[in-house]
């Protein structure tokens, strides 16, 4: 029961970033590949978002528009009985410019959505 629920969580945490990315007017989506890896850009991202990747912190810059929101999808984890979805943050930054996002570890996924 509790894989089931697990499951149902990473799904639900899927598809909620996937309707935060689509509601935009454009998105910048930079993945990585595995745990503790470096985030990549998707789909040309790199035209749209300058990242700088550190340990515990990300330093990034519009280079067109404004962001006027970001999502990040942390690595779902197991501890071999209960499968624990990652967590999902979703904020407005105070600069629509440039920020510094904190990270306790590498996310998966990080998408920046664009005001109109």
């Amino acid at each position: 029961m509790q894989r089931v629920l697990g499951i149902h969580s990473i799904r639900l945490t899927l598809a909620a970033i996937l309707l935060i990315a689509a509601s935009g007017a454009g998105i910048a989506h930079f993945s990585s590949p595995a745990p503790g890896e470096d985030l990549a850009p998707v789909g040309g991202a790199e035209t749209l978002i300058d990242l700088v990747q550190g340990s515990e912190a990300i330093l990034w810059k519009a280079i067109e528009g404004k962001v006027s929101t970001h999502s990040m999808l942390g690595w779902p984890s197991s501890d071999g009985i209960h499968d624990i979805g990652g967590s999902l943050v979703v904020e407005r930054p105070a600069n629509p410019s440039a920020g510094l996002i904190q990270t306790v570890e590498k996310p998966q996924t990080l998408i920046f959505n664009f005001q109109d």
